[in-house]
């Protein structure tokens, strides 16, 4: 059996970013996917879904500017280089971000679709990895096996054609005249189906009610934006895992927020409303609220609302209840398993700075965890603005060298124990 140096388990944008960055290298990898090809959030693609990063942010190009899995060389291999450089908007559509890392995966020999990873055990030397199809041997494995749906409790009984997750609203049957919808979430995904909505055509009323306390817009400003670099990632690492702890909380909306545009699209869509009608009578906007019971009744589905700041609880119906209530990381029992001798702080795996798991004990291998580590390693790790940096610092740590450049970038915002000798000196 042939031995490989790695095996990607899951191939979402994050296993993708590794394989096309691995791809040049002399390393033996596979990575394997339980679906028939690759997907994106396919039910949440609706018009005006946008990415909330720059497209320079893709598999490759900040870790290798002359990749040809570049997202500028799909544009230029598509003919639509010249065009996309002429509009004003810097960014791009989540569809064809989507279309581009499709391009990406169809190019890439050693992605297995079609073939799901049911375990993982370790060897003497390296791991034994389990497909549905066969049985592999590699000396790492990095996980990427994504997200599932975040349910209400109240929800999961009723989970179906009338009761689902933001994550397949295209796949469920299209809003009817007259519909009342109500919608739990106060996230991107929730205003982008608000936005959906109140364009459809003779939709009833819109619900929508959130536990944070406004809806607050994502802080995509520049000086912010260096929480996204480099050299961020590297100090954030080197601070004690309690301070990591309150650095994310602070910036969450670093991350976790509705776009400023997509934001002001929808105050300005209530507003012109409100001047041609009662609002009440098309959406209403419940902050701090969350939804404590629902239950289905002959005149639609009741919804037990509770306020934060009130001992108000009052019953929302709907004929429809579309839930954004986020993502969380795919449980699997085998990756319990894998992760059961790993060293511990703070309840959390540790998470060395090449994303590598820290065992108690001589593993028979690195363990690279993906989108699993927003604390060990920063809300960083678990969005696509360091995609290319983090699978670079991984490739060097599996070749042992320094193959893609690790020379951080110089900061706007500086620190104290950054200062240079000189100026300490003087502080003296």
């Amino acid at each position: 059996m042939q031995v490989l140096d790695l095996i990607g388990i899951g191939i979402g944008p994050f296993n993708l970013s590794l394989a096309a960055l691995a791809c040049p290298t002399p390393l033996r990898t596979a990575f394997f996917e339980k679906e028939s090809g690759f997907d994106w959030h396919p039910g949440l693609l609706l018009p005006n879904s946008r990415l909330q990063v720059s497209p320079l942010k893709d598999c490759v190009t900040l870790a290798d500017p002359t990749s040809p899995f570049s997202f500028l060389n799909y544009l230029a291999v598509h003919g639509r280089l010249y065009s996309f450089v002429n509009r004003c908007d810097a960014t791009t559509s989540r569809r064809e971000f989507t279309q581009y890392f499709q391009w990406v995966a169809h190019q890439l020999p050693q992605l297995r679709f079609g073939e799901e990873v049911t375990d993982v055990t370790r060897l003497d030397e390296g791991y034994r990895v389990t497909t549905t199809r066969d049985h592999y041997h590699a000396r790492s494995v990095a996980i990427g096996v994504g997200v599932v749906a975040t349910i209400p409790e109240c929800a999961k009984p009723w989970l179906g054609e009338k009761v689902y997750h933001v994550a397949s609203y295209l796949d469920r049957p299209q809003i009817d005249i007259g519909e009342r919808v109500l919608v739990v979430g106060g996230g991107q995904s929730g205003a982008e189906v608000v936005e959906h909505l109140l364009g459809s055509p003779g939709i009833g009323k819109i619900t929508w009610v959130t536990s944070r306390g406004n809806l607050f817009t994502r802080d995509d400003s520049s000086f912010i934006n260096v929480s996204y670099t480099p050299s961020y990632s590297q100090r954030f690492h080197s601070l004690p895992l309690k301070k990591r702890r309150t650095i994310v909380d602070d910036e969450k909306l670093t991350s976790d927020g509705i776009s400023a545009e997509l934001s002001n699209r929808i105050y300005e869509t209530i507003y012109h409303r409100s001047a041609t009608g009662n609002i009440d009578d098309v959406i209403q906007l419940l902050p701090a609220v969350v939804m404590k019971e629902l239950s289905p009744h002959a005149d639609g589905w009741h919804a037990l609302l509770a306020s934060h700041g009130t001992c108000q609880r009052p019953t929302v119906v709907a004929d429809r209840v579309v839930l954004a209530t986020g993502f969380e990381p795919r449980p699997l029992a085998f990756i319990d398993r894998l992760l059961a001798s790993a060293s511990m702080e703070g309840g959390l795996p540790v998470v060395k700075d090449d994303y590598s798991v820290q065992f108690e004990d001589n593993a028979p291998g690195q363990v690279y965890l993906q989108n699993r580590s927003p604390v060990q390693s920063g809300l960083q790790s678990v969005n696509l603005s360091l995609v290319a940096y983090r699978n670079g610092r991984i490739i060097n740590s599996l070749l042992r060298r320094e193959y893609y450049l690790n020379v951080p970038d110089r900061p706007i915002l500086g620190c104290l124990g950054l200062l240079p000798a000189q100026e300490t000196q003087n502080a003296k």
